[in-house]
């Protein structure tokens, strides 16, 4: 059990990228919880690392999850292997933070979430820009009704990446490994976000497409659109890229009375508009003369925002472990089965060409992944390490 004022963590893929990332803020101890041990695969890395922070290391998850100084665990390896690590974790009794997206099929993620509901353990996602001033306050002023009923949502992201990028690990843009590319890996983000302020579901429908560019060294993804709608009416369009370069991300969301642009993952509150008269009134009642006509747009001031916490979504989740109360989550594991079940439709959906409903079959998106397994082309590339330290951004 957590000692009765911090949450004492374990990191299972300490050393990598997005590893090192939580390790470094769990060490500056900014709340509620404490760095107590560390592992991973690489041998030399870890023990380098429990040096730097004085903990102690272990290369086995098991030894990890068992340890009494360890009462939650954060998952930072590859996604495809979050699966073993969360199940793992709440099987020896630990509650668990994973990093995104939840696992590289929507079985393996489904399966997560039931093992920590079966177990009643804390379950939350390493969603961070649900943690995002902007985004809090986009959220408060949707949910408040300040944007009138929300009509669409309109997404687009390019996180240009080089050949090099793929080389680290040797895992990264391969069906096998990775289980997909950009939609997996790069716009899970976006993606999570869009479903957030959708009113907080999957989608219903989805027609996807993907295609890769030009990255000879991935067998995958490196562009992606999709539309669709959610449960609730709410369309979307998006569009994410690793291929193209020099846009920032975006997320607009378009309500009957005003608009929001959110950019670069929703760091930056870009844009707020109001519209004199609700649009689908005007739309019913304006009579002319002019055909072209639509409510007067007035610029309003951007919200004021504080600072934002890059360690909020591990202070609401310890605050939840200590209090046993999965209300104090920013973002629970349950919740990135939205995000999850979009990534696999817009998959599906353009490997057989067609619109797909939603929640996707889990026999048919296997069947599709070993195809694709089986008949991806072959790449050679040199596979490194990246740098030792490296944090994730």
């Amino acid at each position: 059990m957590a000692e009765k004022d911090k949450v004492r963590f374990g990191i299972i893929g300490s050393a990598g990228l997005i590893g090192n990332y939580h390790a470094d803020i769990l060490s500056k101890g900014d709340g509620p919880y404490e760095l107590s041990a560390l592992c991973d695969i690489d041998e030399q890395r870890v023990k380098n690392q429990a040096n730097k922070y004085g903990v102690p290391w272990t290369t086995k998850v098991e030894e990890l999850v068992s340890r009494d100084d360890v009462d939650a665990v954060i998952v930072a390896t590859a996604h495809p292997l979050h699966p073993e690590g969360v199940i793992a974790a709440v099987e020896a009794g630990k509650d668990v933070l994973t990093e995104k997206p939840l696992a590289s099929t929507p079985g393996d993620a489904r399966k997560m979430v039931k093992a920590i509901e079966r177990k009643k353990r804390i379950g939350g996602i390493h969603y961070q820009n649900r943690a995002q001033p902007a985004v809090i306050k986009a959220k408060e002023m949707i949910d408040s009704g300040e944007l009138g009923k929300i009509l669409c949502i309109r997404a687009t992201g390019s996180f240009y990446k080089s050949d090099y990028y793929y080389s680290l690990g040797g895992w990264r843009g391969t069906w096998k490994n990775d289980g997909g590319g950009l939609l997996i890996n790069q716009a899970p983000h976006q993606l999570d976000l869009v479903c957030y302020f959708s009113g907080g579901f999957h989608p219903a429908e989805i027609i996807g497409r993907w295609t890769n560019l030009y990255h000879q060294s991935s067998q995958t993804d490196d562009f992606a659109s999709a539309v669709g709608v959610f449960p609730n009416g709410v369309e979307f369009v998006i569009q994410m890229s690793v291929a193209t370069h020099g846009d920032r991300a975006r997320i607009e969301i378009f309500g009957t009375s005003g608009v929001i642009t959110l950019f670069d993952q929703g760091s930056t509150f870009a844009r707020y508009i109001r519209f004199e008269k609700d649009v689908i009134d005007f739309a019913h009642t304006y009579d002319g003369p002019d055909p072209w006509a639509g409510p007067e747009v007035k610029e309003m001031p951007i919200p004021e925002l504080p600072k934002g916490d890059p360690s909020l979504i591990h202070k609401r989740f310890a605050e939840a472990v200590l209090t046993r109360d999965k209300s104090k989550l920013l973002v629970s594991a349950a919740d990135g089965l939205w995000s999850m079940e979009m990534i696999c439709g817009i998959y599906l959906s353009g490997y057989l060409g067609k619109k797909v409903k939603l929640p996707v079959s889990a026999a048919k998106y296997d069947k599709m992944l070993a195809d694709l397994i089986e008949h991806a082309r072959p790449v050679q590339r040199e596979v490194r390490k990246p740098e030792e330290g490296m944090i994730a951004r």
